[in-house]
């Protein structure tokens, strides 16, 4: 690969790698800690911690939805990761199921206890490519070097985090300061 090649390469994965993990890295952190999951001086790893524990304990572990799903994927960078692509699949395959329909009157005659099961099935389907996260994104973006979609996309993840983590930080501090 040639140098303008490869500088190409890595504006791709800029746009397409670390600045979305980077904005799903942050919403994840700063909702964690704005909802009193984790602190911000905590690790996010420290969730999955807290969730194995009150299992154990059998004790309520209580967090939203969706930072349920990120930690039934693993938590952290991999559960980011695996989250995303479990979502892309879903959302692609949602729109391809009403995609086949040109009316609602044709939906509405289409449905079917089978085609909601099949739905049912895909969905969890959908499971294996969202834990193989790292052999989907291939097929779905050309991806010339991979180690640098991989590097570019925990960038990001790492980036968003301290982000997050800074602007409560500080707000915290400013909130401080304000009171004195």
């Amino acid at each position: 690969m040639d140098l303008s090649g490869l500088s190409l390469e890595l504006i791709r994965v800029l746009f397409f790698a670390a600045l979305p993990v980077a904005v799903i890295s942050f919403g994840f952190v700063f909702l964690a800690i704005k909802r009193g999951y984790i602190d911000a001086e905590e690790p996010v790893e420290s969730l999955s911690k807290k969730r194995k524990q009150a299992k154990k304990e059998k004790t309520e572990f209580k967090v939203n939805p969706i930072h349920s799903k990120w930690l039934y994927f693993g938590g952290g960078y991999y559960g980011l990761m695996a989250l995303s692509t479990y979502a892309h699949v879903e959302i692609l395959e949602v729109y391809n199921f009403f995609a086949n329909y040109t009316s609602l009157a044709e939906l509405l005659e289409q449905i079917s206890l089978g085609a909601v099961i099949r739905l049912i099935i895909n969905s969890f389907m959908n499971l294996v490519p969202a834990f193989t996260w790292f052999l989907y994104w291939p097929d779905i973006i050309d991806i010339q070097r991979g180690w640098y979609w991989l590097g570019g996309s925990y960038a990001g993840y790492y980036v968003g985090d301290i982000i997050a983590r800074q602007i409560i930080i500080r707000k915290a501090y400013i909130d401080s300061e304000n009171k004195q």
